[in-house]
């Protein structure tokens, strides 16, 4: 274990000695703690009471004095050591003997409460677990800090995550804003608790709804987390509340999240409030190793869970969302004094910098459209995980300014939605006090000199715009909330993000016998398809998913439900289990002009989501590309996984003569197959390889030859 470790560990330790010895009961202002009792620990700060396992680390008791009388943690779900509670539930290389310790601010102000683990010969980090409770705040404030160095093993982190459990009668429904950029405004959602048993789990955290009662304004057939997943692009909040109170997760800065503005994480399961900090959901390759003897030291968080109740001055969901948002902002000076949490690592405002990012070839933007992402050095922003993260929106001169960043090196990526290319550049240097000055140039990455033969669909890093992608004025759209993005887009659609097992595959495309086909240009007689809602948003190879059969026949209580609305075509009762769905098809002409225009044939496929290999063939002239960056949004009620730029790169004499059908199929091997962004046929004079065009940011396929893409390197290079 490395210096810093040790000292910390000691001093946990004296503490504890302390504690044990004194078992004193300390006021200060309006914050007590009483330890008197080895089990629990009894904190109050003026608003709250909490109940605290010392050798556990939870909250497994809270009353608020505003509401003295009504517990607000679930009493009913617990385990060996009683109510579950306000609790973490980490993967990662976490063991040993734990150390409880407590810091109470000699003037009053808080108190922070921790319990903390060394490193141990399988455990690889030192790490510790903090709450903190301000005088007269009704929330309670959160982080967490691993510590890695010289004899530590070599260590993962796998999910860093908090889970409230708030009593089942006071905080019956979701609340959740802006959680994605096709999904912005306020949902208000009305759980149901009443799932059944038997066959209706037909998938990890999904629940067939299929015949129960389902409380007025659940619009879904399935009850699944996935369903109520946030983008991080402008997640700063979710909610459960009743019919008196509510309890808010804030995020006061979103920096020590993972992943970048494309990554989707929990926010909710059920009644239960998650503050997801880092995961692999619906980015499954992500990960966070370190190597034996590596030196590494990482905070998650502050974030907050913040109470408050309805009252005349806020007497909406909505008001009550803005109040929690409003009173986090009030203890970000705070955290500047804030002992133990400067000591775990939290880089005050004061030492804070400043960057302003200028982007030629990026004015005029629409709304919400060019990104630029502070992250991790060398790595695919996707996968930045060691450091501390920021995105901001480009405003319409092609600029953004990243306040109260943490000094350090940074990688700077920019990407555009509806343009295909994504800029890099390492060694972004943040200092304190003053101003960083950055200004680049995005240019779409076009490989041809002329007009795409044909595309499908929009280079957005999501499969929405397809069938299924999309759903109309959904009713559980809050008219109470407004903001500065509802206020000028208006949200009349929504990604529709359900369970897969929601739609039909089979009978959606039964016309062609299960196959996508689509005309990307007029054939003969066949106009050009222009309907993007002929394209699913995912090519299955497999489509069976699970329903609880119960519905159909009283006597299986098996999640094989699917075998019953199977259509006949596909083959006898069971059918669909094994079915292959058939290859896809793409059906094209060009024109002499066109295939004047180069020697080279160059598909651009954009994957919001890979489960597969996916082989595809232009008149009969395949080419394969092995799957890489496996996500598994498909199957988790989303639109977009790990996004990924395949090139695939044929002889332009690989055409038949212009006018004749050209013909692609695309083909996946794996059950859940792949998810498409969007798709761009060019004919080009020059090759698409790496080498040729200088750009390293997509896989590239042609005869013979695979390049992958380059994340560790600056882009254009």
């Amino acid at each position: 274990m490395h210096l810093a470790s040790k000292l910390s560990m000691r001093f946990l330790s004296v503490m504890a000695t302390v504690l044990a010895a004194s078992s004193l009961t300390c006021a200060q202002s309006s914050i007590a703690i009483d330890t008197s009792n080895s089990n629990v620990w009894t904190i109050n700060n003026g608003p709250l009471t909490v109940q605290w396992m010392p050798g556990n680390g939870r909250i497994f008791s809270m009353h608020w004095s505003a509401f003295p009388s009504q517990e607000l943690v679930d009493q009913t779900n617990r385990d060996r050591n009683g109510p579950k509670g306000f609790y973490m539930d980490n993967v990662a290389s976490l063991g040993g003997p734990t150390t409880p310790g407590y810091y109470l601010d000699p003037n009053g102000n808080y108190i922070d409460f921790w319990i903390a683990g060394p490193a141990s010969s399988n455990a690889g980090f030192s790490w510790s677990w903090h709450d903190v409770l301000f005088a007269n705040d009704p929330g309670v404030h959160i982080y967490f800090v691993l510590d890695h160095g010289p004899g530590d093993a070599a260590a993962s982190v796998g999910q860093i995550q908090w889970v409230f459990r708030g009593d089942l009668n006071q905080f019956t429904n979701t609340y959740d804003v802006n959680t994605g950029l096709g999904n912005l405004g306020a949902r208000a959602v009305p759980t149901n608790l009443a799932f059944g048993d038997g066959g209706r789990n037909v998938q990890d955290a999904t629940v067939d709804l299929h015949g129960l009662t389902q409380p007025s304004g659940f619009r879904r057939s399935f009850y699944t987390k996935y369903d109520y997943s946030s983008y991080e692009y402008l997640h700063h909040s979710q909610g459960v509340y009743g019919a008196a109170m509510a309890a808010w997760m804030v995020l006061p800065r979103s920096e020590s999240l993972t992943g970048g503005p494309t990554k989707q994480d929990l926010i909710f399961t059920n009644n239960l409030l998650i503050m997801e900090a880092y995961s692999n959901h619906l980015d499954n390759q992500i990960a966070f190793n370190v190597p034996q003897d590596a030196v590494l030291h990482r905070l998650y968080g502050p974030f907050y869970l913040h109470f408050n109740a309805f009252n005349p001055a806020n007497p909406t969901a909505a008001s009550l969302y803005a109040e929690a948002r409003a009173a986090s902002e009030q203890f970000k000076p705070l955290y500047d004094s804030e002992v133990e949490l400067l000591n775990s690592g939290y880089v005050r405002s004061t030492r804070r910098g400043e960057v302003d990012v200028q982007v030629e070839g990026a004015q005029g933007l629409a709304p919400l459209s060019g990104w630029a992402v502070l992250s991790d050095p060398n790595t695919n922003f996707q996968y930045s995980h060691a450091g501390r993260e920021y995105w901001q929106n480009l405003n319409p001169a092609g600029l953004a300014t990243f306040h109260d960043v943490v000094p350090g090196a940074y990688r700077l990526s920019v990407y555009v939605l509806g343009e295909w290319g994504e800029f890099r550049t390492d060694g972004v240097q943040v200092k304190e006090h003053s101003p960083t000055h950055v200004s680049v140039s995005f240019t779409p990455e076009l490989f041809g000199s002329f007009a795409p033969i044909w595309s499908i669909g929009a280079s957005d890093r999501s499969s929405h715009e397809f069938l299924h992608g999309t759903v109309a004025n959904p009713i559980e759209l809050d008219p109470n909330y407004t903001d500065q993005y509802v206020n000028r887009l208006g949200n009349p659609l929504q990604d529709d993000r359900e369970f897969w097992g929601n739609w039909n595959y089979w009978t959606d495309f039964a016309t062609n016998q299960g196959a996508v086909v689509y005309y990307a240009t007029s054939v003969g007689g066949t106009p050009a398809t222009n309907d993007l809602t002929q394209w699913n948003y995912n090519q299955w190879h497999i489509f069976h998913p699970g329903l609880y059969a119960g519905i159909y026949n009283t006597a299986d209580q098996t999640t094989d439900g699917y075998n019953y609305v199977c259509p006949s075509y596909v083959g006898l009762f069971g059918a669909c289990a094994t079915a292959l769905v058939p290859d896809w098809q793409v059906h094209f002409t060009t024109t002499s002009d066109q295939q004047a225009q180069g020697r080279y044939v160059v598909l651009s496929v954009g994957l919001a989501d890979t489960e597969a290999d996916l082989t595809i063939s232009l008149n009969g002239t395949p080419l394969n590309w092995t799957g890489i960056h496996f996500a598994d949004a498909d199957v988790r009620s989303g639109f977009s996984g790990t996004y990924q730029w395949v090139v695939f790169q044929w002889p332009a004499s690989s055409l038949n003569t212009p006018g004749a059908d050209n013909i692609l199929t695309f083909h996946v091997d794996k059950t859940q197959g792949v998810m498409y962004d969007a798709l761009r046929m060019e004919i080009a004079s020059n090759s698409a390889a790496h080498e040729s065009t200088g750009w390293n940011d997509y896989e590239f396929v042609a005869s013979g030859t695979f390049e992958p893409a380059n994340d560790t390197i600056n882009n254009p290079n």
